[in-house]
């Protein structure tokens, strides 16, 4: 007997999602997986303490432990990126574009400074303006919560 494409991804689904009339042990029906924050996986863990990520969670290592300049940058660079829900590879290529994960340089023609190459008026527009673009936490954190409040075309992806 031939069955179709369509019957067999139905009864596929039909065995392996719970929302599809399986029941729990407790006789209720399975509830849909609805609520995607109760289900949240979460791979890279955000070990900010507060909403600017100012500080971070005890027990929490260092970044600056890692052996190169890449990986340092890298790793702030991530910690940013998962606390404003941002994309890390996209991160990775823009810094990495703008900078080659080098947070000492300057740009002489334009002034920009930093692992994201901020301007100074940009820099000073950010909620981290107080702190150094110089430094690769700041500079991440500055150009991911610029990234998560529409300010992303400052940089040319």
């Amino acid at each position: 007997m031939r069955r179709s494409t369509a019957t067999v991804l139905a009864l596929f689904f039909a065995l392996n999602t719970p929302a599809f009339g399986r029941t729990e042990t407790s006789g209720q029906p399975a509830q849909a997986a609805t609520n995607h924050s109760q289900h949240r996986t979460v791979r890279w863990p955000d070990h900010c303490a507060n909403r600017l990520c100012t500080r971070y969670q005890r027990g929490t290592p260092s970044c600056w432990r890692l052996s190169s300049r890449e990986r340092i940058a890298r790793c702030f660079i991530a910690r940013a990126a998962r606390h404003y829900g941002q994309s890390r590879y996209e991160a990775y290529y823009i810094a990495h574009r703008e900078s080659r994960y080098n947070w000492r340089v300057t740009n002489s023609s334009s002034g920009a400074a930093g692992l994201y190459q901020f301007m100074p008026r940009t820099w000073a527009y950010t909620p981290y303006r107080h702190h150094s673009p110089y430094q690769p936490r700041w500079a991440a954190l500055a150009a991911m919560w610029m990234w998560k409040h529409g300010w992303k075309s400052a940089w040319a992806v």
